[in-house]
């Protein structure tokens, strides 16, 4: 029995219980040490399929660093490719709007939007990234021909539409004409070689004249018998007077078109950007985008032939019966350039449809006169 207690009283002693033998509490297990706290993860950098990345998560939509191959720019700038094009005021909401009944959804446009190309659809950001780079540079480039309306004669001289020089070998002299859409500077050179470029003259003179005056200059001048006659030479110009107020009423009317095409081409680019989303393509877009190019190829077209007619191709000979050599000046090219990228800009516009769409204008005809429904294939 004795042993039996004892061994019941075994337990307790773990417990705390004196021990019989030395009285002394055996010492408390210690307590189990708490679990270590887990290191900080440090926050790494996510490659996307970009070459470089400089964002961490949450710090933006990484759209300054989305190229390469693998990189869904949608996915890095969804602000950009989320937006439905539609302004948040009034009326521009409305006139926006997918449901407007006269700009966007009715019978007229749909067929309009839905011609196309399925192709073209398929690779619209090529397209239209290729349009907007077509408008960008256009933009610098008329932005620099109309530099040319500045009265700065370095200007003048540096964006001038037509360039033309002679060489008189009677006087030994020769004279460069530069027009321009607001003045023609005629540069009188006194000291010329025949075997010099007409840009190594030496000593020479600008006289100036703005287009709005010759038509008084010219009519003064008849009035002293300075000229009897108008075809002939106008001592003060160079050339004869008939010829030169064809090409000021020519210049004079360019002026406001070559401003309006700088500005417009910034309606061109915001045109592309938003038919480059397929949120914000609508059949509405697709007419601001194609129709007003179309204007713009003629109108500008015609104003470059125009002038080529009525200045360059006239101001041939002088008074003296001296030809002169013509070519064609920085402005007027940068403005040929502007007319080949509307060229370009229109075409895409055109063949791309509405997303989702495409199909020829003929079968889309052909469903209009039907009444039958039209299948996208």
């Amino acid at each position: 029995n004795t042993r039996q207690r004892r061994r019941r009283q075994s337990p307790s002693a773990a417990m705390g219980i004196c021990s019989s033998k030395t009285g002394v509490a055996p010492p408390k297990p210690a307590a189990a040490a708490a679990p270590a706290a887990a290191p900080l993860k440090t926050q790494k950098r996510v490659r996307t399929g970009v070459a470089s990345v400089e964002d961490l998560a949450g710090e933006g939509d990484g759209c300054d660093r989305c190229f390469g191959k693998g990189c869904d720019e949608e996915a890095c700038c969804p602000s950009f490719w989320q937006d439905e094009g539609v302004p948040p005021v009034w009326p521009f909401s409305w006139i926006f709007s997918r449901t407007n009944p006269y700009l966007n959804d009715n019978h007229a446009v749909f067929l309009f939007g839905h011609c196309g190309l399925k192709a073209a659809d398929r690779e619209r950001k090529v397209l239209m990234g290729t349009a907007l780079a077509f408008t960008v540079v256009s933009i610098i480039l008329t932005t620099f021909g109309c530099l040319g309306l500045s009265p700065n004669l370095n200007l003048e001289r540096s964006d001038a539409w037509a360039v033309g020089h002679l060489l008189n070998r009677e006087r030994g002299e020769g004279t460069v004409a530069w027009v321009g859409l607001s003045r023609l500077l005629i540069e009188r050179c006194s000291d010329v070689r025949e075997t010099d470029a007409w840009g190594d003259w030496q000593d020479c003179e600008v006289f100036p004249h703005w287009w709005s005056e010759v038509p008084n200059k010219c009519r003064a001048a008849q009035a002293t018998e300075k000229v009897s006659n108008s075809s002939r030479l106008d001592e003060e110009f160079g050339y004869p007077c008939d010829v030169l107020l064809k090409c000021a009423e020519q210049a004079t009317a360019n002026q406001f078109g070559a401003f309006m095409t700088c500005v417009t081409l910034i309606f061109a680019l915001i045109g592309c950007l938003t038919r480059i989303r397929k949120r914000a393509d609508t059949n509405f877009q697709k007419i601001l985008g194609t129709l007003p190019d179309m204007l713009g190829i003629f109108t500008l077209g015609g104003a470059l032939v125009s002038f080529s007619a009525r200045c360059t191709s006239a101001m041939v000979d002088d008074g003296h019966g001296h030809g002169t050599g013509y070519a064609p000046g920085p402005g007027f090219i940068a403005y040929c350039c502007c007319w080949v990228a509307a060229v370009v800009r229109c075409s895409m516009h055109a063949i791309m449809p509405v997303p989702g769409a495409g199909v020829s204008c003929a079968r889309a005809l052909e469903w209009s006169s039907s009444g039958e429904a039209l299948v996208m294939q």
